[in-house]
């Protein structure tokens, strides 16, 4: 879904939805007298209690699973660039030729992303040029033969966070896939519809308080289910995860320029 039919929708949910809510409930009220809706408000309140618990937890359930998946994109890209920032201090004890190549490496990588990938990622794809670079980081280090106990401790350590750095790039990968089913959509949907509809069938005095009613319910569902909509793309939704931390890992590995005195 592009952002122009994400917003269109969102508009829909949270204009279009509460007009029709109201609407509707003024049609039922010139079909049906308020005595004969209200004659039945015992049961049915009964009734709407049932469905609006129901959904009231589906709602709320499915709103929390796409946050939580949301705060799980933003932490593992903030764990991916610590990796990044680990390796760029871990580099520091190896020799000078192979320092600079691993800094090189590491540079390039977390540029790529930010700038790259990460714009890509809106589209559902990943960067050719970000693979390239992932690979030569990886070579980097399988050529590099530790000399000493010293190097090697910081090798494995190292290696480690290399490790990490890749299981951290396939699962941001993978996130880029993640949204609420199809299926899951049509029950919030088709429930939200049925929940609405059924306060129609209340009975009061004022016909104007019933639709304003009816429409303040059908906002307060509209606006939750833009939130799910906003956060269920975390790197392509209308709130996205920012690549600040590997803006943020550049700056580490890129130090300002220290004047001799």
């Amino acid at each position: 879904m592009s952002n122009l039919e994400t917003w269109v929708l969102s508009l829909l949910l949270v204009v279009a939805l509460p007009l029709l809510a109201a609407v509707g409930s003024l049609l039922i009220r010139r079909a049906v007298s308020a005595e004969v809706l209200a004659a039945h408000n015992d049961v049915a309140g009964f009734i709407y209690a049932v469905i609006g618990v129901v959904y009231a937890v589906l709602l709320g359930f499915t709103a929390i699973i796409v946050w939580e998946e949301f705060r799980k994109a933003e932490e593992g890209a903030e764990l991916e660039a610590n990796a990044l920032a680990d390796l760029y201090r871990n580099a520091q004890v190896f020799p000078t030729d192979v320092r600079q190549h691993m800094e090189a490496r590491l540079r390039d990588y977390a540029r790529l992303v930010a700038e790259e990938e990460w714009p890509a990622m809106s589209a559902g794809k990943s960067g050719p040029a970000t693979w390239a670079a992932y690979d030569q980081l990886w070579r980097t280090y399988q050529e590099f033969e530790p000399q000493n106990d010293h190097e090697r401790t910081w090798y494995d350590e190292s290696i480690h966070r290399l490790n990490e750095l890749g299981d951290r790039r396939r699962e941001r990968l993978l996130a880029i896939q993640a949204s609420v089913p199809t299926v899951m959509w049509a029950v919030l949907l088709g429930a939200g519809a049925v929940t609405i509809g059924f306060s129609f069938l209340f009975g009061t005095r004022n016909t104007r308080a019933q639709a304003v009613m009816s429409a303040s319910l059908a906002l307060t569902i509209g606006i939750v289910l833009v939130s799910i909509l906003a956060l269920e793309h975390p790197f392509a939704g209308m709130t996205r995860v920012n690549p600040e931390p590997f803006h943020q890992a550049l700056r580490i590995m890129n130090p300002p320029t220290r004047l001799m005195p």
